[in-house]
């Protein structure tokens, strides 16, 4: 009989070892088996935890949107100030967890698949919502709520690109020159916004002077 609180503590297991054989062997070789060696555990337990390999990995992607936008909201509730909080929103974007080989196959496999399975689709939505939300509740106490969405926009965009490039040039993408730039963009877009409305308030810079 398994021991009480054991399945959270062996579904993560399962899905830890998922993204780590997604991203050395690829989907298509991708197997309970090998998912069950990784995890140093028999096949009958990973379906008596998820069913089958599909859920396996429909639970797997969950995990991976789930971790961003927590490493989003947490950063973003340290916040002191607005300006703190976008910073935090981009901080969350790069944060090690989202920028681990592991994990940026698990992103280009998720959206390979967003087009076509309803469940990754959906997926999808709930964190561009989210991550424009955050952005644009931050935001508007800057920019006109246009602006604002805007900004939001170019910057989800922004990020998705940056992961694009970190994985066709794994072992040579700047992670901390990508953060910078979208900290740049951000900012140019938000001057260009105060200059649109004549809005020329004293502000503090995004980006340190360090």
């Amino acid at each position: 009989m398994p021991k009480l609180g054991m399945a959270p503590i062996r579904r993560k297991q399962l899905i830890e070892a998922t993204y780590l054989v997604l991203h050395r062997d690829g989907i298509d070789d991708l197997t309970l088996k090998k998912i069950a060696v990784e995890a140093g555990v028999a096949t009958s337990i990973i379906t008596h935890y998820f069913g089958t390999k599909e859920a396996l990995i429909a639970d797997t992607m969950s995990d991976l949107v789930g971790s961003l936008l927590r490493e989003v909201r947490d950063r973003r509730r340290q916040a002191t100030n607005t300006i703190d909080e976008i910073v935090a929103i981009v901080d969350g974007n790069f944060a090690p967890s989202q920028v681990s080989p592991t994990a940026v196959s698990a992103w280009l496999y998720f959206w390979s698949r967003v087009p076509y399975d309803p469940t990754f689709e959906r997926m999808q939505r709930i964190c561009d919502y989210q991550l424009r939300k955050y952005l644009t509740n931050s935001l508007k106490d800057i920019v006109a709520k246009e602006e604002a969405d805007d900004i939001a926009e170019t910057v989800v965009c922004l990020s998705y690109g940056f992961w694009l490039q970190f994985a066709h040039r794994q072992g040579e993408f700047d992670v901390a020159r990508a953060h910078r730039m979208a900290l740049q963009v951000i900012e140019a877009r938000i001057q260009m916004a105060w200059q649109k409305n004549l809005h020329l308030a004293a502000r503090t810079s995004l980006i340190g002077n360090d």
